[in-house]
């Protein structure tokens, strides 16, 4: 009995926060109601606060989430763990993310760039948490392929150069014309080839470059 009573509660916080995943892609946060989410959730109101402790913890909990359908801690560092070379490793990475940014009708790339936008107090608590833990295990890959410690200021720049592109093709996803759109009509497999071609060729030439003292030399 408390097993399934276990399974009723796990089903009603999932029901709560894919409705809320839902509801604020359509509508932002700020206009969507716990009322209508609950509804939407054939839920109690009583169960988000609940399952989540309060509005705040649920949109943590659909921040979190949005995330993590496209870039699943777990996934991501298995991939860095993982005994395929670097450059391999990076060109997993592009074909899982472009792979997902690749879905119709999801409801967290939406969301996510809502919160992109406008920013609330809730992404900065995402990125100092889960996003800051999984920025590591990228800037881990991305200072294995060029040879560079990890900590070496190089290292920052050519993270955000290669996440860069992904970001643009979640923003393909929403209703925005022109090339953006022809873009997200490439095959997967294709486009994650190119961004890791891409990738590689910048990550490369970082690493060939003189470090400031050879420079100053």
């Amino acid at each position: 009995m408390p097993r399934a009573r276990r399974s009723d509660g796990d089903a009603t916080k999932a029901r709560i926060l894919d409705a809320a995943g839902q509801l604020i892609a359509q509508n932002g946060w700020a206009q969507t109601t716990n009322k209508a989410i609950a509804k939407m959730a054939e839920a109690d109101l009583a169960a988000i606060n609940y399952h989540f402790e309060g509005r705040d913890g649920l949109y943590r909990a659909v921040l979190t989430e949005a995330h993590a359908h496209y870039l699943n801690e777990d996934r991501l560092r298995e991939i860095a763990d993982s005994d395929v070379a670097a450059e391999d490793k990076l060109g997993i990475l592009f074909e899982t993310l472009i792979a997902k940014l690749h879905e119709k009708d999801v409801w967290h790339g939406k969301v996510f760039i809502r919160e992109i936008f406008t920013p609330s107090p809730h992404l900065f608590n995402f990125f100092e948490n889960e996003g800051a833990r999984k920025f590591q295990i990228v800037r881990r890959i991305i200072a294995s392929i060029t040879g560079l410690n990890a900590n070496d200021p190089k290292i920052l720049p050519c993270i955000f150069s290669v996440i860069a592109p992904c970001l643009i093709l979640l923003m393909t996803g929403m209703p925005m014309p022109g090339p953006m759109q022809a873009l997200n009509q490439l095959p997967s497999k294709q486009l994650a080839q190119h961004f890791k071609v891409f990738s590689l060729a910048g990550l490369q030439a970082i690493a060939a470059q003189p470090t400031e003292s050879a420079v100053n030399d």
